[in-house]
């Protein structure tokens, strides 16, 4: 069954992503609103979120930034869905949603490391990387290719949403069946062991909360808290002396990203991985201070397990 609602609602997210994406947004508009002020998703935890993040803000400053947010939300999922309609580079760069602002920056530590892991966030929208190879609006090449680029994800609990995500996360590889790219966190590791004389590069969506206890977690200061982290995209570069990049997603402006890489270290078998995580942290907390509407309150980031 889940292959039958599968294969539905990939037909359905395929004949809406061909929509133009002006209409996508005038959607998203909708669903901001239904989502803040009809549904209320989740509008507790995000004013929870906001007055941890911001408490020199009172509830009148706050509420601003949790409408800007609540819009936002809504955009990026009708980005996501027009993505999905993306089966060609072509139309991705026609429309220049996202542009990379410094490629040299992962050029020159994919060629001087083993390999490079870079740990992005729930800034902008992480539901469009895959189409980075289309990104790059520059005459310097970037070293990202179907063969050496990897993105760890946590599998859902439901199978069906689960092959949709993937199908639409890389609408616009050349060989999105076989792509070998797609790792699931549980298997990072072996995946790794085994590519350990491969240059790639490993893309880890690293600001969740642990999914469970483990005492391979840490706390981190966030926000002038301490919070948990998960800690295996930088466990794992420590491990192989490869070099880490933080890679932030600023909104400039409806249908505009811009992506920046900022060098976290060379080589992180010279730091230890609580060093890379709180470095880590520090540049988020400095990209949502800047956009804190851009970034996602809605998990329950601030909570201990």
């Amino acid at each position: 069954m889940h292959k039958i609602g599968a294969c539905l609602l990939k037909g359905l997210l395929r004949l809406l992503g061909l929509l133009p994406l002006r209409v996508h947004y005038a959607l998203g508009r909708f669903l901001s609103w239904l989502a803040e002020s009809v549904v209320r998703y989740r509008r507790d935890v995000v004013m929870s979120n906001l007055t941890k993040a911001f408490p020199e803000k009172n509830v009148w400053d706050l509420k601003p930034i949790r409408k800007a947010f609540y819009r936002h939300f809504g955009e990026l999922i009708a980005e996501a869905v027009w993505f999905g309609g993306c089966r060609s580079a072509k139309r991705l760069r026609r429309q220049r949603l996202v542009e990379i602002e410094n490629p040299e920056v992962p050029a020159k530590l994919f060629e001087q490391a083993p390999s490079l892991v870079v740990m992005y966030s729930h800034c902008g929208n992480w539901e469009l990387y895959g189409g980075v190879e289309s990104y790059n609006y520059t005459d310097i090449p970037l070293p990202f290719t179907e063969q050496n680029f990897c993105v760890v994800y946590r599998e859902m609990s439901s199978r069906a949403w689960d092959a949709v995500l993937r199908d639409n996360r890389f609408a616009p590889l050349k060989d999105r069946k076989h792509f070998p790219g797609y790792i699931e966190s549980k298997d990072l590791i072996r995946y790794a062991y085994s590519h350990r004389d491969e240059k790639m590069i490993y893309n880890v969506n690293t600001d969740q909360r642990p999914y469970f206890a483990s005492p391979a977690n840490m706390d981190v200061e966030f926000f002038g808290q301490q919070v948990q982290t998960m800690t295996g995209a930088a466990a794992l570069a420590r491990k192989f002396g490869m070099a880490v990049a933080y890679l932030s997603m600023r909104r400039e402006g409806r249908g505009h990203y811009v992506t920046r890489y900022e060098t976290i270290c060379e080589d992180a078998s010279k730091m230890d991985v609580a060093q890379i995580m709180q470095q880590y942290y520090r540049l988020l907390e400095a990209e949502i201070r800047q956009q804190p509407e851009n970034y996602l309150w809605t998990h329950q980031r601030f909570a201990r397990i």
